[in-house]
């Protein structure tokens, strides 16, 4: 039922979808950065109706007769290639592949985040509903107690106040059972929308993966490694490091951008008036090639190459911060995963031992050498221990999660 709330959230869950058309996007930028390389052709079509000015025909007053009004047509078809002298083609290409890095590393985050709430959701509803059967056995216990305190007092074998204090209990009990209850209800809720469900609705495949059921089993931690192991896998050392990429690319290509550009272009076409572009002397080409130099800019390309120099300083820093937060981060959760499994296991020989102290009370109450009471007080101890296992088990389980998390060991 877990692996099916998690299969749904992969499908369904908008956040995650929002993510991967980030990738798609970038994806796209990559092809465009690719396409700048190659030649680039165009068709150009026009008409027009023209008459120059008198002064453009007799700038001197020669009395020269002004031309006719013309009506031109030109069709005409380019191509230009940009030779990619000193790699600004490929630099661009390069930089959009590392932001490309950093949108996958993003959906991957997303997509670890998402199953990993979607477990601590899941494990928690657990919790509480297994809670829930515990509390209902407490209150079935209390009421047995407040039965059998009543009759002492009647006897004069005890004082009203026993009884008051279960009725107390009983309280108690039926309030913390009302806030399990209605947390069960909120994490159902949660889980709705993780899977991209409405939580105003339910049916009868819905209601089957809430079903109470057990905890899920504590999984085997033989298999974890260490985080200098698993540090490249984690999205946010992933996504540093590729905006740290795409810094350097970027003060690359401000640096280049004194450099000149050479491309080659070959136009052909006609031009002509309307009517005559079908014939041979309206034909024209020409080709050859084009150097831009922009020699003088006023200090714009230093200005803008010290900008990409400083964004690179900071991306440095960035990167070596989050290394070191992983690295903490990393370490932190070993310990978190490691004194989750003691406390669990001293959870486990505390329940033991109140079970078998338990068990013996039973047989001296059923021997007449103990009060009833004193069985039912060893029942509620025994399930007050059941419960401190319970919540162990639970947070070995999230802790197991975030460790995962913080190893980057979770690959979607």
């Amino acid at each position: 039922r877990l692996n099916e709330l998690v299969r749904l959230t992969m499908a369904q869950n908008h956040d995650l979808q929002a993510a991967l058309g980030v990738v798609k996007e970038a994806r796209a930028m990559v092809e465009f950065a690719q396409s700048n390389g190659l030649p680039q052709g165009r068709l150009e079509a026009s008409a027009r109706r023209m008459r120059p000015s008198l002064i453009e025909v007799d700038p001197y007053r020669l009395e020269q007769p002004r031309p006719p009004q013309i009506k031109l047509g030109t069709i005409a078809q380019g191509v230009s290639w940009e030779l990619d002298l000193f790699g600004r083609v490929g630099t661009a290409k390069a930089i959009a592949e590392r932001q490309l890095d950093a949108a996958r590393a993003d959906a991957h985050a997303a997509t670890a985040m998402l199953q990993a709430e979607v477990v601590r959701q899941y494990v928690a509803l657990r919790h509480y509903q297994q809670q829930a059967r515990q509390l209902d056995d407490t209150r079935v216990l209390l009421t047995r107690k407040l039965g059998l305190m009543k009759a002492r007092e009647q006897a004069g074998l005890a004082d009203r106040r026993e009884w008051l204090a279960v009725e107390a209990d009983i309280a108690a009990t039926e309030a913390e059972r009302a806030q399990v209850q209605a947390a069960q209800k909120s994490l159902g809720l949660a889980l709705a929308v993780l899977t991209g469900r409405s939580p105003l609705k339910t049916d009868a495949t819905w209601e089957a993966l809430l079903a109470a059921a057990e905890l899920p089993a504590v999984p085997d931690s033989t298999r974890l490694a260490q985080p200098s192991d698993l540090l490249a896998n984690r999205p946010d050392v992933a996504r540093a490091d590729a905006i740290l990429r795409a810094s350097l690319g970027n003060v690359v290509l401000a640096e280049r951008e004194h450099l000149p550009r050479l491309s080659l272009n070959l136009l052909g076409g006609v031009n002509a008036p309307f009517g005559q572009l079908g014939r041979a002397d309206a034909v024209f080409h020409s080709v050859g090639a084009a150097l831009q130099w922009d020699w003088l800019d006023a200090g714009r390309i230093s200005a803008q190459a010290a900008a990409a120099r400083a964004g690179s300083e900071q991306a440095w820093h960035s990167f070596e911060q989050t290394v070191l937060n992983a690295l903490a981060d990393s370490e932190q959760a070993l310990r978190q995963w490691s004194a989750s499994q003691a406390t669990r296991d001293e959870a486990i020989k505390a329940e033991a031992a109140i079970h078998a102290v338990a068990a013996h009370t039973r047989v001296r109450v059923a021997a007449g050498m103990e009060p009833p009471n004193l069985e039912i007080d060893q029942s509620l101890g025994e399930l007050r221990a059941r419960r401190a296992s319970l919540t162990a088990r639970t947070e070995v389980l999230n802790a197991f999660t975030n460790l995962q998390l913080a190893l980057g060991a979770w690959q979607p």
